[in-house]
């Protein structure tokens, strides 16, 4: 008798778990539960290094489309490192193309095949249809109502994953979102210098559910200051790091609407620098020793995560001059003239330091809402010193940006840059 009143026990606590991924809420205090079982996201854009997310408590990355093909290859390297992800449906950002019937009926086609595909897969964590429509002209009724529409096929068909949407820093787009798209069970939003506003926003818009941070990180290049010019000034990678850890302790862990983050960019691209959202720097660069070492940001992340000191740390760049001068100073250099740049960097652990120098043209092949963009060309040779000062000469006219690299040859690797003028 005793053994069978505690199978009937394990049947029935069984059967009280909610299988699945559902959000609940009690008291404005959201909750995401994976299969009964409550889970917190630290969460990295893009699939780069998962070794290193995963090692330092990372349980998720985040990914802006695919074809069932390459999801597949994304969910095994989930599986590899025990992680969730977030499916990324892409989208357009030009209006019309939610009044043109034979586009939405080519999405409506594959976000039903997905959804058919990868309707049981535990690795999925939630649907991401379009990031920052609001962005381009698309912010528009229309779209979230076919948005709304393509929610309502994947819940008919998918059972187990929530769905969503990522837009930008938007009210207006939470408030087209809380009338038009219902079938939105959660929100991503993408939010970097102005993440301190993030829930008075959604506290003050139409949209009365839970969110993701699904980007965050430096301060953008549509948000910082610029030289005289019109150049945007780039953080220093240690800059960065504050602004990591900052970020993610008052904006993110524990507000209460708040399921957790992606942050961005767990890995390398090229938008207005190469360095300005990459975790990771470059590899392969014909010419350039760098071999995608860590930065600051990912000594930020590792830090937060796993609420512990690194025995490890990155080289901290205190100040980045030429001549003297601060990017904010707008640096101004006369043609063919020889100048100094000067970068001030302590290393905790006392780790022998290499910089590597290079000049770049300013990037004027521009994209939009995270679009590609092609590196700027280089200006004469990388250059490699064991001393913290290089000088340069430059003889074209022009706008061009001075960046170092500082290796601590451990793993770590610290940057920073300053536009110049030359005339």
């Amino acid at each position: 008798m005793a053994v069978f009143a505690a199978v009937l026990l394990v049947l029935n606590c069984t059967s009280q778990t909610k299988q699945g991924i559902v959000i609940t809420e009690k008291n404005g205090k959201f909750e995401l539960l994976i299969d009964g079982v409550p889970t917190y996201i630290n969460g990295v854009g893009g699939t780069n290094r998962l070794d290193i997310a995963a090692d330092n408590g990372a349980n998720a990355f985040r990914t802006w489309g695919g074809s069932v093909e390459s999801i597949n290859k994304q969910l095994e390297l989930a599986r590899q490192y025990n992680m969730y992800v977030m499916q990324g449906i892409g989208l357009t950002k030009d209006s019309a193309s939610y009044f043109d019937e034979t586009y939405k009926e080519k999405l409506r086609a594959e976000v039903k095949t997905l959804a058919e595909t990868f309707k049981d897969d535990p690795n999925i964590l939630v649907w991401g249809i379009g990031n920052e429509v609001d962005l381009g002209n698309a912010n528009i009724p229309e779209a979230w109502i076919f948005i709304n529409e393509l929610a309502e096929i994947i819940k008919s068909i998918d059972k187990r994953h929530l769905v969503s949407s990522v837009i930008s820093h938007d009210k207006k787009a939470l408030d087209l979102i809380g009338e038009y798209a219902p079938a939105l069970e959660v929100l991503g939003i993408n939010s970097y210098g102005a993440i301190g506003g993030v829930e008075k926003m959604v506290k003050e818009s139409k949209y009365n559910g839970a969110y993701f941070i699904t980007e965050w990180g430096p301060t953008g290049f549509w948000e910082t200051a610029k030289t005289s010019w019109g150049a945007p000034i780039e953080q220093t990678s240690e800059e960065k790091r504050i602004v990591y850890e900052e970020r993610y302790n008052n904006n993110i862990g524990g507000v209460d609407a708040c399921l957790g983050s992606f942050v961005f960019l767990w890995g390398q691209k090229e938008e207005r620098t190469p360095t300005w959202f990459s975790m990771f720097v470059e590899s392969s660069v014909e010419g350039l020793p760098l071999k995608g070492e860590k930065t600051p940001q990912v000594e930020a992340m590792q830090r937060v995560w796993t609420k512990k000191e690194l025995t490890q740390t990155a080289p901290v760049i205190k100040q980045f001059t030429i001549e003297g001068k601060n990017a904010v100073e707008s640096v101004i250099i006369p043609k063919s003239k020889t100048f100094t740049a000067t970068v001030d960097v302590t290393d905790k652990e006392g780790d022998k330091l290499t910089y590597i120098w290079e000049v770049l043209h300013e990037a004027t092949i521009l994209g939009f809402g995270g679009s590609r963009e092609p590196r700027p060309d280089r200006l004469g040779e990388v250059i490699s010193t064991d001393t913290n000062t290089c000088t340069f000469t430059i003889s074209d006219t022009g706008k061009f940006r001075v960046y170092v690299y500082v290796l601590d040859n451990t793993g770590f690797v610290s940057t920073a840059n300053i536009p110049v003028l030359v005339e």
